[in-house]
């Protein structure tokens, strides 16, 4: 949406608007990982108790590349946030129409590191970003009996 169109909505919403509230807000957990610590960890040579102990624990453990015998890898990952910014709440003040409409300036993309590991736990790849870039899109589960 270019910025001609995103700024006719925002007159239109507030021509029609009850209520205009503007926040500030603060969102902060996790600790970023240490940049030098992150790049010490080699793939091939990297154990999993190498990266525990360089990175401290992770904010979530998903299974990875489960083989026919049931041996898996897994991949670690770890986010954080501290950032701040301005919103605008925009509501209806006529009960004939309901709702409401929010924007704020926060970032949607966490950044983080995913790291990858092997069934012999040991380092395969290690990446840092933001976490929509580096993990792929997750898709639901079939259901059992499905398909």
């Amino acid at each position: 949406m270019n910025a001609a169109v995103r700024a006719a909505a925002l007159a239109a919403a507030l021509a029609t608007a009850g209520c205009v509230t503007a926040n500030y807000g603060h969102t902060s957990f996790g600790e970023p990982v240490d940049d030098a610590a992150f790049a010490a960890l080699v793939s091939g040579e990297a154990t999993l108790a190498d990266c525990l102990q360089a990175l401290g624990a992770p904010v979530r453990v998903f299974e990875y590349r489960v083989g026919p015998t049931g041996e898996s890898g897994m991949v670690l990952l770890w986010s954080w946030r501290d950032e701040a910014g301005w919103g605008i709440d925009v509501s209806s003040g006529d009960d004939a129409i309901p709702g409401s409409v929010s924007f704020d300036a926060v970032s949607t993309d966490l950044p983080g590191c995913v790291l990858w590991f092997g069934p012999d736990l040991r380092l395969e790849k290690a990446r840092k970003g933001t976490l929509g870039d580096l993990l792929p899109r997750r898709l639901r589960p079939s259901a059992a009996g499905e398909g």
